[in-house]
């Protein structure tokens, strides 16, 4: 376990499975931005030595799709990825690893599935947060999160959907120096938090308030 692989099992919770034994083996990302698709490309070859196709899709999305049995079949081994996602808990081999690729894989998880609000302002909301169907994932990612000293909020659930932010500008702070973004709109966006967090004017997010967007 090496981080860049570390990063793409965190990233492979925004991905889909369709596999019809003997017919079809492919795994696919959807995402508005290309460049991150194209960096999950360059991992994807520097782990596996094969590196997809992206398309653009009709709705404004881009899809980076990875075909083959052999691929498929050695990415479900390592992320020991589940379908339906809420079957689908923390690959052992992260388990077993030790912080900084834990870090690596939080990382990977959060450009995924993470979320920041709308908009940031000194006076608006300032969180980030965490959004999962399976539960298990998101205690995972609570409790290196302590191991950190990055505080989240109590986790729970909302519309099917388990959660939990980190609203506390402390946190906040270290959650961008420690764990950070690879997602050009998210480390964009992690820039203007950091910066704003900064301001004698601090409005933390309690949970279940607020607008958190999965910029993606």
């Amino acid at each position: 376990m090496d981080k860049e692989l570390a990063y793409l099992l965190g990233a492979f919770r925004d991905a889909t499975i369709d596999e019809r034994k003997g017919k079809n083996y492919e795994i696919k990302i959807a995402q508005k931005n290309k460049k991150w698709l194209q960096l999950i490309q360059k991992l994807l070859k520097n782990e596996f030595k094969k590196e997809g196709s992206i398309t653009r899709h009709m709705k404004g999305y881009w899809i980076l799709r990875i075909n083959g049995k052999e691929i498929v079949n050695k990415i479900k081994e390592i992320s020991e990825m589940k379908i339906p996602q809420e079957n689908w808990n923390t690959p052992s081999r992260i388990f077993k690893s030790g912080s900084e690729i834990k870090v690596s894989y939080i990382k990977g998880f959060f450009d995924a599935e993470g979320g920041l609000p709308k908009k940031i302002t000194k006076k608006s909301q300032k969180y980030i947060i965490f959004s999962q169907k399976n539960k298990e994932s998101l205690e995972f990612i609570r409790k290196t999160l302590n191991e950190l000293d990055i505080k989240p909020t109590n986790l729970t659930i909302c519309g099917g959907v388990w959660e939990f932010r980190i609203t506390k500008r402390k946190s906040i702070v270290k959650f961008i120096e420690t764990i950070g973004s690879l997602h050009p709109d998210k480390k964009e966006k992690l820039r203007i938090l950091k910066r704003v967090s900064f301001s004698p004017i601090w409005r933390g997010s309690t949970q279940g308030v607020g607008v958190a967007v999965q910029l993606d």
